[in-house]
Parts: structure tokens; sequence; C-alpha cells
């Protein structure tokens, strides 16, 4: 229970430092020394998702930043891989301060384990669909998914590949940019063309997420097999031995 609200306490704390620092200044300056740096900055401006992560701070500028800095490619790349490292650092935050609050809390609810459950068994995929979904809140979960029991390196892995299409949306937008200043990265979306793909984008990954879900967590119960039935093994030959 106290470990609960320390974790809860941080996260609180969290919110409101990264609404209190000038945030957007500092990420402009950034942008500006990381493209004169070039290889260095990239490494700098990668390494600025683990703090951004941490602080519960939108990622989306950073990723419309690194287009700008390096181009829509390497700028999604970068991206990708910043933001699978500072989900993992909000990650290992949430196990060492609030995993074992967590797991008596989950215990008690029928619902709850049989989820942490299946984070266990299928966490990879699970992550990967609630990563693709605008709808489900990103900075957050990095913490509560750090509360089950679910392994780190899935969970980054998961992260960065389910990001990547959003990232290449963003850096993209940063790449058409004159000037280092992500908060209006859609003046670069000169014509309906542009808005139309991105909306589309959107909208067929929270459907998809929508529909895979569900499927995946009826399926996927601790201690099933692959098939989904309990045991985990092949049935039963008729007259075998039980």
């Amino acid at each position: 229970m106290r470990r609960g609200l320390v974790l809860l306490v941080l996260l609180a704390a969290a919110l409101a430092l990264g609404q209190a620092l000038p945030v957007r200044a500092w990420i402009r300056h950034l942008l500006e020394h990381a493209r004169e740096a070039e290889a260095a900055g990239a490494l700098i401006l990668g390494g600025a998702f683990v703090p951004a992560a941490l602080l519960l701070l939108p990622a989306a500028p950073l990723a419309v930043g690194a287009g700008w800095a390096f181009g829509a490619l390497p700028g999604a790349l970068l991206s990708a891989a910043g933001m699978a490292a500072g989900a993992a650092a909000a990650f290992e935050v949430g196990r060492r301060v609030g995993g074992d609050a967590a797991r008596r809390a989950l215990s008690r609810s029928r619902r709850l384990s049989r989820l942490a459950g299946v984070l266990e068994h299928a966490g990879f995929e699970v992550v990967f669909w609630l990563r693709l979904s605008p709808f489900v809140p990103f900075t957050l979960l990095n913490y509560a998914f750090g509360t089950t029991g679910m392994r780190a390196a899935a969970f980054a892995a998961a992260t960065g590949l389910a990001v990547l299409p959003g990232c290449a949306l963003w850096s993209t937008l940063g790449s058409a940019l004159a000037a280092p200043d992500p908060w209006h990265a859609g003046s670069a979306l000169r014509s309906w063309e542009g808005a139309l793909a991105a909306l589309s984008l959107t909208v067929a990954a929270a459907v998809a997420a929508r529909v895979r879900l569900p499927l995946l967590l009826a399926r996927r119960r601790p201690g099933s097999g692959a098939d989904g039935r309990p045991g985990g093994g092949r049935p039963a030959r008729p007259g075998a031995p039980r």
C-alpha cells in the first residue's frame, strides 16, 4: 500500500514538474544544437525522450523535431528508438516503486489478475495493439505496465515497433518545417490529401486495436495452450488413460 502511494506521489510530482518547466524553449534550443552536432546531436535528441517519458510529457514534439533536424526517415527511426527507451525507463520505475503493491491489488480481483496473467504470457502483442490505438494514454501506461509481471524487453520491443508508424508521420511533418517549432507542425499539411492520410492512419490503427485486443484477451488465458483451451496440452485420445 505504501509503495503504491509513493508511485502516485511520484507521478503527480512528475506531471507538475513537466508543466512548470519551460519545455518548449528547451526543445527548440535542443533541436538547433542537435542539427548542428549531427551524429552526437542524434544521440542527445534520442536521449531526450527518456526524461520526457518520466515527466509524462508528450513525445510528438520531439518526433516532429527529429524530422526537422535529421529528415523524415532518420527522424522516424530515432524517435521510435527514443520512445522505446523512455517507455522502458518509466516501466522500470513503475516496477521498482509500485510493483509489489500493484501485484497485491491485482490478486484481489479475478478480472485484473487474469489480465496480469495475459500480460505475462502474451505481453508483447497486448502492448503492440494498445500502442497502435491513439485513444489509449501512452505515458501513464509506461508506469502501469511496470507494475505487471511482463518482461521489460518485450515491453520495449513492442513499444518501439508500434510507435514507428506514428513517428514516421510526425517526422515527415517535421521535415517540412522551416524552423524548429514542433508545435506548428500542422502548418506542414499543405493539402487535404496529407490531412486525410493522417486521419486515415489514426482511424485504421484505432479500429484494428479495437477488434484485435478483445480477441487476444479472450484467447490468451493464463495456463492455456496455444489453442486457448485450459491445460495447454493436446486433447487426450479416446480411450487413453487420464
